[in-house]
This record gives C-alpha cells, structure tokens and sequence, in this order.
C-alpha cells in the first residue's frame, strides 16, 4: 500500500503534468508519438479522444490489441504527411532515441501537428542507452538540455529524481544501500520541478499559440 506521506511529497511526474494541461478543460484530442504499449494519455479516455502513432507496425498492433487508444496511425512522423490537428501533441521518451538532427527536425513537425500544446519527456542530457529487450530502437542517440527547449518556447520542469544518483534506465547510479532513498530526499531538498537543472528527466511543455499581448495598441483615426 502506497505510503501517503510519500505521495504528498512527492515531486510531480510526466503523468501529473499531462493531467494538468488536459484538466483545463481545453483539451479533447490527443496524439501519441511513439505510441509504444503504455500512454500517460489513456486515463482521460474517453473524455479525450487519443491516437497512437508509430513507425512500427508491430507497436501499433500492440497498442490495438491492449486498447491503449482510440485511433492508430502507422507512420514516420519524420516524412509522413499528416492533415490534421491536435490540441495535444506527446513525446514520450522518443527524441533521445534520434539523432539530434532529427529530433530537432521532429519538433518542427509536431509544432504543425499541434493546435494548442505539445508535451515532451527525455533525460537531461545524454544518457548512454542500448538496446534494451533485444530491440535496436530503445538505443539512446542523443542528449538534450534545458536551454535548447526553452530556446524554442517551452517551459521546462524536472522530474524522475537527480541526475547526480540515477544512472542507466532511471535506476541507481552508485552502488550503495539506499541510494534511491537518498536520491528521493536530494529531490525534495533540490526541488527538481521547479529546478530541473538537478532533474534526471525533462518535461518540455509549449503552447504554440504564444503569449497573448497585455497591452493593445490603439486604433489609429
């Protein structure tokens, strides 16, 4: 049984930000890039409407098979042409597995994509990464940072403990007793979310719509 103690203190995570956005009420359709068998977007069904996109076509009958969506779209968010729009645009843990011109070349695409938000996950900074389970496409390519983020219009939180004691795949980086219990009381103290300098994880958050004007001007006679 979960600690609630715990749980009052704990720091937001990917899941607790995309419940933000999506509970503002603004937000009906969500697409899922890397849909992969697992999406934080799932719990607001059916009030969201949500589709899975992959390249794979073996991850999208995964998704399919476990309900994980809506809607499916096999295809290649990089040369595929899509004709529609969503309020919501997630990525989770997908652009550390391309190569940075591609990912920056991704986050061109899904700015289109996008009528209201778009919401991303990665580690901050490069985290060496194989690939895990057999599959060649869970290798790590490249590393990202705060500033290359909000250079482009995001806000950016931290999550998922400390880059000081996670390591490879989010788990321990040290090999001592309570590390992880350690790293729990460093996020607390460092207070990753509003500080994700100290994050092991980002999550970029963008209103394409911009930043409404305070001031008018005028009409001119």
């Amino acid at each position: 049984m979960p600690n609630p103690l715990r749980q009052l203190l704990r720091p937001r995570n990917a899941s607790d930000y995309t419940a933000q956005l999506i509970g503002n009420g603004e937000v009906k359709t969500a697409l899922d890039i890397g849909c992969g068998t697992r999406s934080h977007l799932t719990p607001f069904r059916p009030e969201v409407q949500t589709t899975g996109l992959d390249a794979h076509a073996h991850a999208v009958n995964l998704a399919r098979a476990r309900g994980i969506h809506d809607r499916y779209i096999h295809a290649d968010i990089l040369t595929d042409d899509l004709d529609e729009q969503f309020d919501l645009v997630t990525l989770f843990g997908l652009i550390e597995h391309l190569p940075k011109t591609s990912g920056l070349a991704l986050l061109d695409r899904v700015e289109k994509l996008s009528a209201k938000y778009i919401l991303l996950e990665t580690p901050h900074g490069y985290v060496p990464q194989g690939p895990e389970f057999g599959n060649e496409f869970q290798r790590h390519h490249s590393g990202w940072f705060i500033h290359e983020f909000e250079g482009r219009g995001y806000i950016v939180h931290g999550t998922t403990g400390t880059r000081y004691l996670r390591g490879y795949m989010a788990g321990p980086k040290c090999n001592f007793p309570g590390c992880l219990l350690l790293d729990e009381a460093l996020t607390l103290l460092l207070r990753i979310n509003r500080n994700p300098k100290h994050a092991f994880n980002l999550v970029a958050i963008k209103d394409v719509r911009g930043v409404p004007a305070r001031h008018t001007r005028e009409a001119q006679p």
